[in-house]
Order: C-alpha cells, then sequence, then structure tokens
C-alpha cells in the first residue's frame, strides 16, 4: 500500500507535474476516485490538490511536486545537488506558475467549458502565451532541457502546463515561431515517465473554438 495518497480531480494538469514526478522517482501514489468534500476537509484553503503523507498534509500543487521530487535527490529532479541548481529548478517552475499557466488556461478553459469566452481576455492570454514562449525558445536555443542535462522538476513543471494548450488551441502556425521549444517538449513528453501519466499527445492542427468564439 502506498505511503502518498493524492486527491484531485481526473485529468488535471496540476497533477501531471506530480504524479510524473513520482514517475521518474519509483514512488507510488495512491489516487482514489476524487472526492471533493474530502479534499476540502484535508486541505487547509479548501482546495485540490492535495496530498496526505505518513507525516501530514501537503497542499498546492507546486509544493507537493517539489515534495515528491525531493524524496530521492539521487534521481536529481531538483537538481545536481547544489543550491544554485535547486534555486534554478525553482526559478523555472516559479516562472511556469507566474508567467505561462495562467495564459495557458484563460485561452483553453474556455474552450473545455471551465470559464467562459471573453474576447479581450482570450487575446491577451494569447499574446501572455506568446511572450512565455518566447523566453523558452530563446533558452533552450542552446539548451537541451531547462535547468542542466537531464529532466528535472523545471521540465517537468512547464511541460505539463503546455500539455492541454499544445493539444487544443496552439496549432501549427501558433507553435511554428518555437522550434526549440517544441522540440524539448515532443522530447519530454515521449519519454515513459511523461507517457505513464499523459499517454501520447497529439498536437492540436486546428485551434478548437469555445462557444461564443467566432471563426
Amino acid at each position: 500500500m502506498s505511503s502518498y495518497t493524492l486527491h484531485v480531480p481526473a485529468g488535471s494538469f496540476r497533477a501531471f507535474k506530480i504524479l510524473i514526478a513520482a514517475e521518474y522517482n519509483g514512488i507510488e501514489i495512491e489516487l482514489p476516485e476524487f472526492n471533493a468534500t474530502v479534499a476540502t476537509s484535508l486541505s487547509p484553503t479548501g482546495k485540490a490538490p492535495v496530498l496526505e503523507t505518513p507525516s501530514g498534509v501537503i497542499f498546492e500543487s507546486q509544493s507537493i511536486a517539489r515534495f515528491i521530487a525531493r524524496l530521492r535527490r539521487d534521481k536529481g529532479l531538483s537538481g545536481n545537488g547544489s543550491i544554485v541548481e535547486e534555486a534554478a529548478v525553482d526559478s523555472w517552475c516559479d516562472f511556469c506558475t507566474n508567467s505561462l499557466e495562467l495564459p495557458a488556461c484563460v485561452w483553453w478553459y474556455p474552450v473545455a467549458g471551465y470559464m467562459p469566452y471573453q474576447k479581450a481576455a482570450n487575446d491577451k492570454a494569447r499574446a501572455d502565451l506568446a511572450n512565455a514562449l518566447s523566453t523558452l525558445n530563446t533558452h533552450l536555443e542552446n539548451n537541451k532541457y531547462l535547468v542542466n542535462d537531464q529532466v528535472t522538476l523545471a521540465d517537468i513543471t512547464v511541460a505539463s502546463a503546455l500539455v492541454y494548450p499544445l493539444k487544443l488551441v496552439c496549432d501549427e502556425e501558433f507553435r511554428k515561431p518555437y522550434g526549440h521549444v517544441m522540440r524539448w517538449f515532443n522530447d519530454c513528453v515521449g519519454q515513459d515517465e511523461f507517457k505513464a501519466v499523459i499517454g501520447s499527445v497529439t498536437l492540436c492542427k486546428k485551434e478548437l473554438q469555445a462557444p461564443g468564439q467566432k471563426q
């Protein structure tokens, strides 16, 4: 029986990084059928995801992912052991939270029915996501991965946040300027540890439209 139980809605992209990190580190996590009442009672914020551990509860997806990554420091998900590389991993995770996740979600959430479509918000989300991808593309021009020469939690976090946008709304025309990002993304999601959680990723051919969005 696993020592860790993750309470999270099925298909949540915020769970991807946690579960992928667990795959790399060989850590078993139990995933019960999601019960919002249970998750609310466990988390101080009343929100999922929340992780039950033998020593207590951890909430907020990035904190949970960091915890799982650091359980096996020998695997290198937090860097090579130096505090500088660990900070570099954290920097890219923070970049993802602050600069990438928000515009990505504002763009694809209406398609999934999670929020209403608003043109002004959609336009800004596209521009902000493009800026974030430009930053990534420049960095990845001369780097195989975000921090060093192997997958770290930085790569797992950023790639996980891009799965749904790249599957649903970012078509080939939008992706065209970001060749280095796409090389890196395809490398990441092609690895067995990613596939065990998210399966095979089929890139968007035509942007899906949200209700109320004009063609």
